[in-house]
């Protein structure tokens, strides 16, 4: 199932890949390789040698804690993807680029995730559990450490694997977007359809542009969320991601609390507020997510502009 290039760590897409957060493997347990179609042999796990200069903290991971080694095979400063060299997998080092110290370069500095540059290999200490999606999330990330410089012509035995999952987005397609959070039990991400939209499709350069709309809401007359509107459930309030499948270039969120949750439904008469979201410059929106509201999001894109709206019980 091909994820779209524009999102950062879920598999957000222009297709509807929406995440199964079922059971979850270790790490070290997961497929790939040469019996895999398609996926290029693993090219060898070079922790080994990273040891002997590893510092005593490093070279004795916390009780728990997995050591694994992988490589970055693409890296488009929103979405990076890893290779498990033991196991060829690939997969999303999700949250990496959350927190400081985190992330760190060949000399051991602190640096943000999209300074990993494709072909480096990496030693990556977390809880080993991968969530079954594909590519694979990992979450449970403490630490990611550039342990050999390596170059993209490294990475180029990946190709093929890379175009399964990476493609371009359909500039005829309205974008579609996710929220994303973690709470004690899982990290979770929610695709959103967009209910409202104006859409300017691209002409042939001599033609003129093909324009789509959707004029919609996504509550009814009393108030009832209409049918498709999705649901997040959190037991307090969480730090909570935005991300579309096309960057936006501008978004505003509000929320409506919720006056019913057992048929979910907002006072048709009350005022939206607006909350603090701040636009990151990979195009997703960082922002706090309380429970009991009905949320939407505004968005504005270079071709036009759609609506999306979720809700939340805890």
């Amino acid at each position: 199932m091909s994820i779209n290039l524009l999102s950062r760590r879920v598999a957000l897409s222009a297709v509807a890949l929406v995440l199964a957060l079922g059971a979850a493997v270790a790490l070290a347990g997961c497929t790939g390789g040469s019996g895999n179609p398609g996926k290029p042999e693993a090219v060898g796990n070079r922790a080994a040698e990273a040891s002997a200069d590893a510092s005593a903290s490093d070279a004795n991971p916390a009780a728990g804690d997995v050591v694994s080694t992988a490589m970055v095979v693409y890296n488009d400063g929103g979405t990076v993807l890893f290779v498990d060299q033991d196991t060829g997998s690939l997969y999303y080092p999700t949250l990496i680029g959350e927190g400081d110290d985190v992330v760190f370069g060949l000399n051991g500095d602190d640096i943000d995730a999209d300074e990993l540059a494709v072909g480096n290999i990496v030693q990556v200490t977390g809880n080993g559990i991968m969530l079954e999606s594909y590519p694979g999330q990992y979450p449970g990330i403490t630490k990611v450490e550039v342990i050999e410089q390596g170059t993209p012509a490294d990475a180029d035995q990946y190709a093929e694997l890379i175009e399964q999952v990476v493609v371009a987005p359909d500039p005829a397609e309205v974008p579609s977007a996710y929220v994303e959070y973690t709470t004690d039990l899982a990290q979770t991400s929610v695709m959103l359809q967009a209910y409202d939209y104006d859409w300017v499709v691209p002409g042939d350069g001599n033609a003129n542009a093909d324009k789509r709309e959707l004029d919609g809401d996504f509550d009814d007359a009393q108030g009832v969320l209409v049918e498709g509107v999705a649901d997040a459930r959190i037991a307090a309030p969480v730090d909570a991601l935005i991300g579309f499948s096309v960057a936006p270039t501008n978004v505003v969120v509000e929320r409506t609390p919720l006056v019913s949750t057992d048929k979910p439904a907002v006072d048709p008469n009350a005022e939206d507020e607006p909350i603090a979201a701040t636009l990151q410059s990979d195009g997703t929106v960082t922002f706090t997510m309380e429970p009991g509201y009905a949320y939407e999001v505004d968005a504005d894109f270079a071709q036009g502009e759609a609506s999306y709206a979720f809700y939340t019980l805890s």
